[in-house]
C-alpha cells in the first residue's frame, strides 16, 4: 500500500479499496462544485461581470430602500453570467422582494405572460391581485363567465390555480394587473429572460405596460417600488422596441463578458477539480487529497489535454460546455481507472458533438431543393430572415431565365415544398403566429448551413440546379 505522504501518482493504477469512498466523496464535491450558482471569476482586478454586478446591485437596492421604478437591459453572450449575476444581487437583499420570473421562450404570447404572472403573484403573495378589476373587465366585456378570477379555480375558500380546466385570459387584463403591482406590500423585481422574444410579441403590450409602470412610480407610502430586468444576448434589442415603449424605458444597458483568457479558464477548471470534500477520517482525507491533487496536476499538465482544452476555449467560452465536458469525465472514473486522462476528455467531447447536419434526403423533391437554393441566396443578399414570398419570386425569376426548372413535379408545388421543409424543421419561424401576418408573409429561417445545401443540391444530379446554386457562390 502506498505511503501517505506519497506525492506522486500513478494514473495507470487501481485505487486502494480504502479509499473508494473518498473517491465517490470526490465526485460529489466536484459536482457540487460545477452545479454551484455562484462560481467566481479568477482574474487579478475586477472583471466586466464584476463591475456589471455592482452597477445592478446598485440598481436593486434603489428599488428595495427608495422604492425608486427602475428598468435595465443585461446585454452579453450566451453563458457569460447574466442569470448568475441576478442571482447574486437577489441572495444578498436583506429584505427579500416579490420575484416574477418571465421567459420569452416559455410564454410565447402576451396571454401566457399575464397567467403566468397572476400565477407567480398568488404563490409569494397569495393574491392574484385581480378580483376586482377582473370582475369589471369581464362585466364591460359582457362576459358569462361568473368567476371572480378567470386565473382561479376555488376549492372551498382556498383558491388553487389549474391552467389545464381554465383557458388563458385576455391580453386586455394587462392593463389592470401591472399598475396593481405598485399596491402590494414589498418592492417586485420582474426578470425577464430572452427579452428580444418579448420585443417580438404583437403590440409589445406586455413590455409597455410594464416599463409604463416603472415610470409612473413614485416614491410614496403606498408604493414599494419595482424594477424590471431585461436579459438577452441580441445586440440590436433596443432597436426592435416601438417608439412608444422605447420611450418609457430608461435606456440603461449593463453589459456581460465571458472568460477573456485561456488562463482564466483553465484556473476555473482546476478549481473545480480539486473541490473540496467533506470527510471524516482526517488521515484518509488528507491521503486522498494528496493523491488527487497529483493527479489533476498531471492531468492539467499533459500537453493533449491542453490543446484539446484551448481548442474547446477557442471554440465557445460557455462555461455550461466546459461543466458538460468535465461532469462526463468525472461520470467515468471508477475504482479501476481513478484519475483523469486524456481519455476521458476525448470521450466526453465526443459525445457533445452534434450530429452532423447533413442528413441523407432521398425523397426530397424538385421544388424542396429550389427552395433550399433561394433561402442561399436569399442569405447572400443580407437576407438570411426570409418569407416564403421572397422564395417564391426568387424561384419564379429563375424558372423565366432558365425555362427549364419545373414549378410542378410528381404532383408537388412549390407551395406543398416550403411546407414540407416546414414541417421537416428545415424552415424555422422567428417570430409568433400572428392573425395579421399572412402565412406567405412569415418570417423563416433556414437551419442548413450552406455547405450542407451544396451536398443536397450535388445529391441532385440537376445540373441547371447546380449552376443556380453557384450563381450564388459568385454573388
Amino acid at each position: 500500500m502506498p505511503s501517505p505522504s506519497s506525492t506522486s501518482t500513478d494514473t495507470s493504477s487501481a485505487l486502494p479499496e480504502h479509499l473508494d469512498f473518498s473517491l465517490r466523496l470526490q465526485k460529489r464535491a466536484i459536482f457540487r462544485s460545477l452545479r454551484s450558482s455562484k462560481q467566481q471569476t479568477f482574474n487579478a482586478e475586477p472583471s466586466v461581470n464584476d463591475i456589471a454586478t455592482r452597477q445592478l446591485a446598485d440598481l436593486v437596492d434603489g428599488t428595495m430602500t427608495r422604492a425608486e421604478g427602475n428598468s435595465c437591459l443585461l446585454l452579453g453572450p450566451r453563458s457569460s453570467g447574466k442569470s448568475k449575476m441576478v442571482e447574486i444581487c437577489i441572495d444578498n437583499l436583506l429584505t427579500k422582494p416579490i420575484i416574477l420570473r418571465l421567459s420569452g421562450w416559455v410564454q410565447t404570447t402576451d396571454r401566457h405572460a399575464l397567467r403566468e404572472i397572476a400565477f407567480q403573484l398568488l404563490q409569494q403573495t397569495g393574491s392574484s391581485l385581480l378580483s376586482d378589476s377582473d370582475l369589471s373587465n369581464v362585466a364591460a366585456t359582457g362576459s358569462s363567465h361568473e368567476e371572480e378570477n378567470p386565473f382561479l379555480v376555488t376549492q372551498g375558500a382556498q383558491p388553487i390555480f389549474d391552467g389545464s380546466i381554465l383557458s388563458l385570459p385576455p391580453s386586455s387584463h394587462l392593463h389592470s394587473l401591472i399598475p396593481a403591482l405598485l399596491t402590494v406590500n414589498r418592492p417586485v423585481v420582474v426578470i425577464l429572460d430572452a427579452f428580444d422574444l418579448f420585443a417580438l410579441h404583437p403590440r409589445q403590450s406586455l413590455l409597455y405596460c410594464l416599463l409604463d409602470t416603472v415610470q409612473n412610480c413614485r416614491a410614496s407610502a403606498e408604493s414599494r417600488g419595482i424594477a424590471v430586468i431585461g436579459m438577452t444576448s441580441r445586440v440590436d434589442t433596443i432597436q426592435l422596441l416601438e417608439k412608444r415603449v422605447k420611450s418609457r424605458f430608461s435606456g440603461r444597458t449593463i453589459r456581460t463578458a465571458s472568460h477573456s483568457s485561456f488562463e482564466s479558464y483553465l484556473t476555473f477548471v482546476r478549481s473545480s477539480l480539486t473541490a473540496t470534500t467533506h470527510g471524516k477520517d482526517t488521515d484518509l482525507a488528507e491521503e486522498w487529497h494528496k493523491r488527487w491533487a497529483s493527479s489533476v496536476e498531471i492531468f492539467l499538465t499533459d500537453k493533449a489535454v491542453l490543446d484539446i482544452f484551448k481548442e474547446t476555449f477557442n471554440l465557445s467560452r460557455d462555461l455550461k460546455l466546459i461543466n458538460r465536458i468535465l461532469m462526463a469525465c468525472v461520470l467515468q472514473l471508477t475504482p479501476e481507472q481513478p484519475y483523469l486522462t486524456y481519455n476521458h476528455v476525448a470521450i466526453a467531447i465526443a459525445a457533445q458533438q452534434s450530429r452532423s447536419s447533413y442528413l441523407s434526403f432521398p425523397a426530397l423533391s424538385y421544388p424542396s431543393t429550389c427552395l433550399l437554393i433561394a433561402s442561399v441566396h436569399a442569405d447572400t443578399s443580407g437576407h438570411p430572415v426570409f418569407t416564403f414570398e421572397m422564395l417564391f419570386e426568387s424561384f419564379r425569376d429563375q424558372v423565366r431565365s432558365s425555362m427549364s426548372a419545373p414549378v410542378q413535379v410528381n404532383g408537388g408545388s412549390i407551395g406543398m415544398a416550403f411546407e414540407v421543409l416546414s414541417a421537416a424543421k428545415i424552415f424555422m419561424p422567428v417570430a409568433g403566429t400572428s392573425s395579421s401576418v399572412a402565412r406567405e408573409f412569415m418570417k423563416h429561417r433556414c437551419t442548413l448551413d450552406r455547405a450542407t445545401v451544396k451536398k443536397v443540391v450535388e445529391q441532385s444530379g440537376q445540373v441547371n440546379l447546380r449552376k443556380w446554386f453557384s450563381k450564388a457562390q459568385q454573388s
